[in-house]
């Protein structure tokens, strides 16, 4: 029985890792269209069974996760880059204009685009009880009461120039839930312990690669990371994937908090300092550096435990249009 499951498992991990590249190549071109040839040759799986293969193991069709990937990042970029137009965005991911755009938008959100960028609007939405988006409105109407306010500006602890690290990434297998996310370090610790690493002292990162305001917290992507020497490069192998974490300069920030405060501060470094900081933020995920366990502090509950991190935002100096 035991032998059983964990073939299983294995066949499972094959599965997630022969998609993989098509669903890197989904985010990396969010606004390009990737035909089923593409498709299936990018998982070497048959054109003829790709389609069933993608929807059982991912859990929406290759055209359900593109089009919900497209309108995730156009949302997350009318939030964030208030200088684009409606129009520039639509055209930056693929649609034809500000009509299909708009169109599109509002049947999966269930808001207007401009509704996002609008206080008063987004209040009205809400406050109807037939309103069903598939967006965080708690935290969206959040983001805009802090644009609103002009005191206790958060500020970095520090802008520090990171040379490139070599990482040993997993993927959680439940976005943003915590369980998946404890699990996927579980199985860090045990893949460090394998290689003669001392998992107390390697250091340890966190990526969130999607926006929970607009990603539901099942779909969205959390990578766990250690890094590692050249030497064990080689090793990592399936489920576990070699990557790095990328050169540049980051604004770093302390937090130290519950877990489930842990949003609001990160949306607090996007409403309330990037605005007003004089930089952009790169085309990278946040992430979390842990440079201390989670303790049990105050209570028993997983979401109120209390944590110390580092937030680690890439950024570049700002360009002016």
């Amino acid at each position: 029985m035991h032998q059983s499951t964990e073939q299983k498992l294995s066949a499972e991990e094959v599965y997630l890792g022969r998609l993989q590249p098509v669903i890197e190549w989904v985010h990396s071109n969010p606004s390009s269209p990737l035909s089923l040839q593409q498709a299936a040759s990018l998982s070497h799986f048959s054109k003829f069974h790709f389609q069933r293969i993608f929807a059982a193991v991912i859990g929406e069709s290759l055209s359900q996760y593109t089009n919900r990937v497209r309108l995730e990042r156009a949302a997350n970029m009318l939030l964030l880059a208030e200088a684009y137009s409606v129009t520039d965005i639509a055209l930056q991911f693929g649609f034809s204009g500000s009509a299909n755009f708009s169109r599109a938008f509002k049947e999966h959100f269930g808001v207007t685009p401009s509704s996002v960028r609008k206080t008063e609007q987004l209040r009205k939405l809400v406050a109807n009880n037939n309103f069903e988006p598939a967006l965080n409105t708690t935290q969206l109407t959040r983001i805009h009461a802090l644009r609103a306010e002009r005191h206790s500006v958060i500020q970095p602890v520090k802008l520090h120039s990171i040379s490139q690290l070599p990482l040993c990434t997993l993927r959680a297998s439940q976005g943003y839930q915590l369980q998946g996310i404890s699990a996927c370090w579980q199985q860090l610790a045990a893949w460090a312990s394998a290689h003669g690493l001392d998992y107390s002292q390697v250091q340890k990162f966190g990526f969130g690669h999607d926006n929970p305001v607009f990603t539901p917290l099942d779909k969205a992507r959390y990578d766990g990371a250690i890094v590692i020497n050249d030497e064990l490069k080689s090793a990592v192998t399936r489920p576990y994937q070699l990557n790095v974490l990328s050169a540049g300069i980051y604004a770093i920030f302390d937090y130290r908090g519950a877990i489930k405060d842990l949003l609001s501060f990160q949306l607090d470094i996007f409403a309330k300092w990037l605005p007003q900081s004089g930089y952009e933020p790169e085309d990278a995920p946040l992430i979390e550096h842990y440079p201390e366990v989670i303790s049990q502090e105050n209570g028993g509950s997983p979401s109120e435990k209390v944590i110390a991190l580092e937030i680690w935002l890439k950024v570049k100096p700002l360009k002016f249009k």
